[in-house]
């Protein structure tokens, strides 16, 4: 984590193998890939910008997940990264093609479908 973030809530977003999206919330603890550390601007002006009517609790998942993405949220302390919400639908093509234009957007080698954690990325 680079100093800026550090024990800040930040969310990043990544791509799997099957072309599912993904927002991932750090906790303030949370890994973050080289590539969106360099860019961590780009990918919290985006997260910035999802509504969100339940942030602040444990259902904003769910705000998330409607919006058509997979949802991974760190596990306090130490992690790791753990699967809170599946997509309730598939993302707007906007949303869609925002998260894929982000500066060296993280690919997923598998599914996100198919994991309920994340300890590393792969």
């Amino acid at each position: 984590m680079i100093p800026e973030l550090s024990g800040l809530e930040f969310d990043w977003f990544a791509v799997d193998g099957n072309g599912n999206l993904a927002l991932f919330a750090t906790s303030g603890e949370g890994f973050v890939p080289g590539g969106v550390a360099e860019h961590h601007k780009d990918y919290s002006g985006l997260s910035d910008t999802l509504p969100a009517p339940r942030s602040g609790t444990s259902d904003v998942w769910n705000d998330y997940a409607g919006l058509g993405l997979f949802v991974f949220d760190w596990s306090l302390p130490g992690g790791p990264y753990e699967k809170r919400a599946c997509p309730v639908g598939a993302a707007s093509r906007a949303l869609e093609q925002r998260i894929l234009a982000l500066p060296q957007l993280p690919r997923f080698s598998g599914s996100f479908s198919d994991v309920d954690k994340v300890s590393h990325w792969q």
